[in-house]
């Protein structure tokens, strides 16, 4: 993998992750709404035992050991990829950092910490974190490539349709 972006956008997401996660941690009390766009947009600390966007509330070493089986698993289904492309260190390192970042949590503070609040009228996205965007992104991306009909190519000549 030498030399590319993987670790370092794996560790960038994981520190701006984690440093927002403090700032909302030191500055908001748990359900503190302020409102940034209002109607639209708050920010507001949610304490998330489930996995993710709050499902699975209440078990917090279930969803542990979920984040870790899910990290493992997405490094076997990359251990092939051809890691000479840049795209896919963008996102494994996207998945990674944000992986990370919500495992940090639930080890330092017994929950994941989400406070991004997206609503309008009646309706509420369920609140998440910069480590939740990054995951959701790094999967959608793969997942849009694969409907495209690009897979990852793999190493030794395989690829996929292009």
């Amino acid at each position: 993998m030498g030399g590319g972006c993987f670790l370092p956008v794996a560790l960038t997401l994981l520190a701006v992750d984690q440093a927002t996660k403090l700032w909302v941690e030191q500055k908001f009390r748990m359900g503190l709404e302020l409102p940034v766009l209002p109607g639209y947009f708050s920010i507001t600390r949610v304490h998330n035992t489930g996995v993710a966007f709050g499902f699975g509330q209440g078990n917090n070493l279930v969803t542990g050991l979920l984040a870790v089986g899910i990290l493992l698993l997405a490094a076997w289904v990359v251990r092939d990829w051809d890691w000479q492309k840049r795209w896919i260190q963008w996102v494994t390192g996207l998945v990674a950092g944000g992986a990370v970042g919500n495992l940090v949590d639930r080890v330092r503070l017994g929950y994941v910490l989400d406070f991004l609040d997206f609503h309008h009228g009646g309706w509420s996205w369920p609140a998440f974190n910069v480590a939740d965007a990054a995951i959701s992104v790094g999967v959608g991306l793969v997942v849009w490539s694969w409907l495209m009909g690009k897979t990852p190519e793999k190493r030794g000549g395989e690829s996929g349709a292009n």
